[in-house]
């Protein structure tokens, strides 16, 4: 039997859906994998209290699943530029230093703002010429128009998103770097 929830957002709100993860698995709800993209999948176990963590890396490669495995981490959901990852309650944090958190998020982040735009400007410009289509009574063109719009709107939510919650993460760091005497 598995339950569902909904992903919060990794990019946008990792630190809430992570303790979710954990509050799931000290209820005996252990994550497992994602459904339909979005949807947390959750399998029942006995309660245990383990720690959760999503890392950005692009790399998941076997050598970097072993170096997670040597940490006490193993990854429990895997997906195109991030995996969650979890261990034994008060297993040394994934990152103990902001500054490489700091560049994986910056190298996830690389490219995102810039798709979002583009796709923005072609959706607006396939809108304007999906109004005048319908205008001229070219129906069929007008549909294709307006579906390719929902894509390329797709397109820039998908990568707003993650664009602006990278951005946020970055700063939070930056703040406590700079809010830390010993930097």
């Amino acid at each position: 039997m598995a339950r569902y929830r909904l992903c919060g957002g990794l990019a946008i709100m990792p630190e809430h859906d992570m303790a979710m993860l954990a509050d799931m698995s000290a209820r005996g709800w252990h994550l497992s994998g994602f459904s339909c993209g979005i949807l947390y999948r959750f399998e029942a176990g006995e309660p245990h209290a383990y720690d959760y963590a999503v890392d950005f890396q692009r790399d998941f490669s076997a050598e970097a699943q072993e170096l997670y495995r040597i940490g006490g981490w193993q990854s429990v959901a895997l997906g195109s530029s991030w995996q969650i990852v979890r261990a034994e309650a008060g297993t040394t944090p994934l990152y103990t230093d902001d500054d490489a958190e700091a560049e994986t998020l910056r190298e996830s982040r690389k490219g995102l703002g810039l798709r979002a735009l583009l796709c923005a400007v072609a959706a607006a410009l396939l809108f304007v010429l999906q109004s005048r289509l319908s205008a001229q009574g070219n129906e069929p063109a007008s549909w294709a128009c307006l579906a390719a719009c929902m894509v390329l709107a797709a397109g820039f939510i998908f990568s707003l998103f993650p664009f602006v919650g990278y951005t946020r993460s970055l700063r939070k760091i930056h703040a406590e770097q700079e809010a830390d005497p010993r930097c």
